[in-house]
């Protein structure tokens, strides 16, 4: 089982979703989220030691503060999409249907885009700015290369601007003659 770096309450504190929405509808958001988006920024490296710290109650220095600062903000908000997007749906032994309310009016789905989008851009902000501390800060697994392993997706930089799809192929710049790096920042 994947390990959830949230706490249960933490999407429903944190976004319009409701409190009373049972954690099983919205958990395996959650992992989605971790799979398919995190651990691609991450790296499979960073992500394997994030989520074994967080396991084992032993984030501390900046391996908390990514976690706190970055990685929940970015959990909760993509966590929250993944759900809007699907979470009036239920799939069961009689078949699929769509859940309509007893108290209120089913939204339309302009209505449903509309927050999902909002969601979305809140949690590629969170991304931005996780991306943004990873190539300032010092982290050693964001930066190592495990032959088989998923790598971090990044964007390079030019100053403060950010070019996405160009590849660092997860080397710092080297110099040619001693093989040492050229600059401490990207």
């Amino acid at each position: 089982m994947e390990t959830i770096l949230l706490n249960d309450n933490e999407i429903t504190e944190s976004t319009l979703l409701g409190g009373n929405i049972d954690v099983d509808r919205y958990k395996f958001c959650i992992i989605d989220a971790q799979i398919s988006k995190l651990e691609e920024c991450l790296g499979e490296t960073l992500y394997e030691k994030i989520k074994t710290d967080f396991e084992n109650d032993d984030l501390a220095g900046n391996y908390l503060i990514l976690h706190t600062k970055y990685i929940k903000p970015f959990l909760i908000h993509q966590s929250a999409l993944e759900y809007l997007k699907i979470g009036a749906y239920h799939v069961s032994n009689g078949g699929i249907y769509k859940h309509t309310p007893s108290n209120g009016t089913a939204i339309e789905k302009n209505e449903v885009d509309f927050l999902v989008e909002n969601q979305r851009s809140k949690a590629e902000m969170y991304l931005q700015r996780m991306e943004k501390w990873l190539a300032v800060n010092t982290i050693p697994e964001y930066y190592s290369y495990v032959s088989g392993t998923v790598t971090p997706a990044r964007k390079s930089s030019i100053g403060n601007w950010y070019y996405d799809g160009m590849d660092y192929n997860n080397k710092r710049n080297k110099s040619d003659n001693d093989n040492e790096t050229d600059f401490g920042y990207w």
